[in-house]
């Protein structure tokens, strides 16, 4: 017996990509054995038995390691199931702004909340992703559009971190729509609000979505180069409804992603291929709207790390399975089941800068592990079920779905 361990995970076929760095190759690794961890973290993956407090019989089943989620607009309160099935129905979003839908009726609903609101709310979310196999998660503000409401959902996000077991990363998304002052006031004000920010230490990452109906490309350019002067990362939200240049524009600021691209163009895609921005693509949200899915082939084709996020949010996509997810990746992307399953691990875990932390089962890293009952990674978009999800552990502690707490198994 040797390498104590205080739990060991036993006779698994694990699976999983290598490294530190996201890839477009997607060669993965395939060991059979057990996997030792200390602390939290994994300390070995060998054939040798162990002194273990605790051990988890996989009987043979798959591991891989925990999905990884880089694009929520969590915290959130209210609903707006009028607004889906309205469109369901075929409205136009220019009639359901009409009605007293969209984006500001998120902001009315946040507005009014209180604080412990949009903590309890959020952690409800964060629990169903973990339930589902997510065991690190991004988290953005961005349904406030003033001081006080935008702060308050970075503040939300903050406790939310302290009480999930999971990695939450946090994004500054003040930049999600423009208010009634006008682009050029707000941007003004958002300026003020990324001083505090970084003042009190609030988000690691921000955003601005540049697209039709939003944020102008002279704006978004303005307010990026302001907040990399600030000594932010920036990701931004880019293409989603049209194209107008800006995915290639920010890759040349030097932004962490660009997010959505349904309607990236050629140009745009060679440009983020030569600086190496990961492109985070949202196929459960062009699922939920009915839109056009983002050109995912030629993005790996040409060279552009890719990663697969949820967009779960009230107005333009509920999902969050990252089963279905990766289904709709190979399914309507044309990605591979490699090229999907990494890019929903470690090239998620890369654009949040968790690469050294998570995203593979590796000596050194959080044991943030998933077991599911397939014969093989094909198998998740074939069968795209929550059902083949048998275990996860988070940091080395099994989470039980009927409880409360997050224990050891005994």
């Amino acid at each position: 017996m040797t390498n104590s361990a205080n739990l060991e995970i036993r006779n698994v076929k694990i699976v999983t990509a290598t490294g530190i760095s996201p890839v477009t190759d997607c060669v993965l690794k395939y060991v059979t054995g057990n996997i030792k961890i200390l602390d939290g973290k994994i300390i070995s993956i060998s054939n040798e038995p162990s002194e273990s407090e605790n051990v988890f019989e996989g009987d043979g089943m798959l591991a891989i390691p925990g999905f990884v989620d880089p694009h929520t607009h969590i915290p959130f309160v209210g609903d707006r199931t009028k607004e889906f099935l309205m469109r369901a129905k075929g409205a136009k979003y220019s009639e359901i702004l009409k009605d007293g839908g969209g984006i500001h009726s998120t902001v009315d609903s946040v507005r009014k909340a209180s604080l412990d609101d949009l903590v309890v709310h959020g952690l409800k979310y964060a629990r169903w992703f973990l339930k589902s196999g997510v065991t690190a998660i991004e988290c953005k503000s961005g349904y406030g559009l003033d001081f006080e409401n935008e702060i308050k959902q970075l503040e939300a996000i903050r406790r939310i971190s302290e009480n999930t077991p999971q990695k939450v990363v946090s994004t500054f998304l003040g930049a999600h729509a423009v208010p009634s002052m006008g682009e050029k006031a707000y941007i003004d004000e958002l300026k003020y609000m990324l001083d505090f920010v970084k003042e009190k230490d609030l988000a690691k990452f921000v955003d601005i979505f540049c697209d039709e109906g939003a944020f102008s490309v002279e704006g978004s350019v303005k307010y990026i180069k302001y907040a990399k002067s600030k000594g932010f990362k920036v990701r931004v939200h880019a293409d989603e409804l049209s194209s107008n240049g800006f995915a290639g524009i920010a890759s040349d600021l030097g932004a962490a992603s660009v997010d959505h691209l349904a309607m990236c163009s050629k140009a745009e895609i060679k440009k983020m291929a030569q600086n190496k921005t990961m492109a985070v693509l949202l196929p459960l949200t062009s699922f939920y709207l009915k839109n056009a899915f983002a050109p995912a082939r030629a993005m790996i084709d040409e060279g552009v790390p890719v990663a697969l996020g949820s967009d779960f949010n009230p107005g333009s996509n509920t999902f969050y399975s990252p089963f279905l997810n990766i289904h709709l990746a190979v399914n309507y992307l044309g990605m591979t089941p490699e090229e999907a399953f990494v890019a929903h691990t470690l090239n998620a875990a890369s654009v949040l800068g968790l690469e050294k932390e998570c995203g593979t089962i590796e000596v050194g890293k959080r044991a943030d592990i998933v077991i599911i009952d397939a014969p093989d990674i094909d198998y998740i978009p074939y069968m795209p079920s929550g059902e083949l999800l048998k275990a996860v552990f988070v940091n080395g502690v099994e989470f039980f779905e009927n409880r409360d707490n997050f224990s050891r198994k005994d």
